[in-house]
């Protein structure tokens, strides 16, 4: 049995692919109404050719079926939600359960082996588009990779994880240094996510629109120039060209923090930004457009 944790629009995404694929999925959401709801309503999956399917009936609330190790717990919480969602999980979580972190930001990977140890804890990364655009209802429409981080430490969880991953149709792709590459999608993010949210387009439209791009790419090169003072140098070295091609590929993707300005959710401009912000005044590398930037979305957030 597979737990995911936040069934959002990259747990929805995750859980409605595992279904298809034949696997039981537990949801765990915020209450147990929201699970109910959403396991009896059942829940819908478009994928890149935009035909919306109906999700295969496996889907299960957690909180109905009890307490029950599971064999992994996935989290796909907003960051600041990890304590939280680690204290509501932790019924399911046995001592062979592997946690597998794919969020936003950095941070929620202490916490998380705070809570669970160092040996149950994967901590990953997402490369692909996910949304909800309607309660019932998630899309798929790019991307289908994920990155794991290797250590001594976890390798019975990560097999866990990679296997259940690889069953659900993703590309996994195992990397050495987990600091390196939570820093790679935190660069990445900050490029993107504030920007595309502040203007309410998608993320091919930060690419397409030459002043979108310029700023895009600035931002880009200030986050990256931080991680890279920091000691945390992004996987990959043309991360322009890694950003550019990704945001083309993904024509109709409403990024998370956009996601959370429209449906009046508080945003991880803290979780995503504010690394790079501490980091960049600690180490004399200025940021100001993402200073800017970040500023701007915690003015839009809703109170």
């Amino acid at each position: 049995m597979i737990l995911v944790v936040g069934p959002g629009a990259v747990g929805g995404v995750l859980a409605a692919r595992w279904a298809a694929a034949g696997k039981a999925v537990m949801l765990l959401g915020r209450t147990a109404a929201e699970e109910t709801r959403l396991t009896r309503q059942g829940l819908s999956y478009a994928g890149a050719d935009g035909r919306r399917r109906a999700v295969p009936r496996r889907l299960r609330s957690a909180r109905r079926l009890g307490a029950a190790a599971c064999e992994a717990a996935f989290f796909c919480v907003k960051s600041y939600d990890t304590a939280a969602a680690a204290r509501a999980a932790r019924r399911w979580i046995g001592p062979d359960t592997a946690v597998v972190a794919l969020q936003n930001g950095v941070g929620h990977e202490r916490v998380l082996r705070r809570a669970f140890g160092a040996r149950r804890v994967v901590v990953g990364s997402c490369y692909f588009a996910a949304d909800r655009p309607e309660p019932y209802h998630v899309t798929h429409t790019w991307g289908n990779d994920v990155l794991l981080a290797a250590n001594q430490r976890n390798r019975e969880s990560l097999a866990a994880a990679q296997r259940f991953l690889m069953e659900g149709g993703w590309h996994v792709h195992l990397k050495r240094s987990e600091e390196r590459m939570l820093w790679t999608k935190l660069c990445f993010n900050a490029a993107t996510n504030p920007l595309g949210a502040l203007c309410a387009v998608t993320n091919s439209r930060l690419a397409e629109d030459p002043a979108l791009r310029e700023i895009m790419v600035k931002t880009l090169m200030e986050a990256v120039a931080v991680a890279r003072k920091a000691g945390k140098q992004p996987l990959y070295s043309r991360m322009e060209t890694l950003v550019v091609r990704a945001c083309l590929n993904a024509p109709v993707q409403r990024n998370s923090m956009l996601q959370d300005l429209q449906e009046g959710r508080r945003t991880e401009i803290g979780a995503i930004a504010g690394p790079l912000l501490r980091a960049g005044r600690s180490l004399g590398v200025e940021t100001p457009l993402l200073d800017k930037l970040s500023r701007l979305v915690r003015r839009m957030e809703r109170p």
